[in-house]
């Protein structure tokens, strides 16, 4: 029985080794991107939804980023000159850069609390403004300390885009990689 029990362990890790060994952008994964304003979500395709592509292994979107701001962790970022606005100094307390690719008009710093998910799915949060920047500018990143506590966002951000309109994202951390993830609502 033992020896029955290794040569399946055997077999499958044989299997499992295989597959790790293959080479990088030879495996392409059923997936479906949606994009809007710049910004892309990719999800597992949806046979009754949206058209399917494939995408390389390996590839994802980068979810760090808004079409016109970019956020990382304090410290995963070599900053010169910034400013900084401290919202909490709790022991969950952390720090997210915003850098601006272009002048950003009415930035502000946002508590979130989620009130309920609308008919769409998506969520619908109660918004307390913590911090207001006339304009976030390229030359000068700033350096907010949040906190991050639990799985449903509590921060965000908001600013007015060249169009004029204002847009909303939550500011959480990927439960995969542990980078800053982005979301509009």
């Amino acid at each position: 029985m033992k020896k029955l029990a290794t040569g399946i362990m055997t077999a499958v890790l044989m299997a499992g080794l295989s597959v790790c060994g293959a080479e990088p952008g030879n495996a392409m994964l059923p997936l479906s991107a949606v994009c809007r304003d710049g910004v892309c979500e990719i999800a597992p395709a949806n046979p009754a939804g949206t058209k399917a592509v494939a995408l390389e292994a390996g590839t994802r979107a980068r979810k760090n980023a808004t079409p016109e701001i970019e956020a990382n962790w304090e410290s995963d970022v070599a900053l010169a000159d910034h400013d900084t606005v401290v919202t909490s100094q709790t022991e969950h307390s952390t720090g997210i850069v915003f850098v601006a690719k272009r002048p950003v008009q009415d930035f502000k710093i946002l508590a979130l609390s989620l009130k309920e998910f609308g008919s769409d799915g998506k969520p619908v949060f109660l918004i307390k403004e913590l911090y207001t920047k006339d304009t976030l500018r390229p030359e000068r990143p700033l350096l907010a300390k949040i906190s991050l506590i639990g799985s449903i966002p509590n921060n965000g951000f908001s600013y007015v885009d060249a169009n004029g309109k204002t847009r909303y994202y939550s500011i959480n951390a990927s439960g995969e990689d542990g980078s800053v993830v982005l979301s509009e609502f």
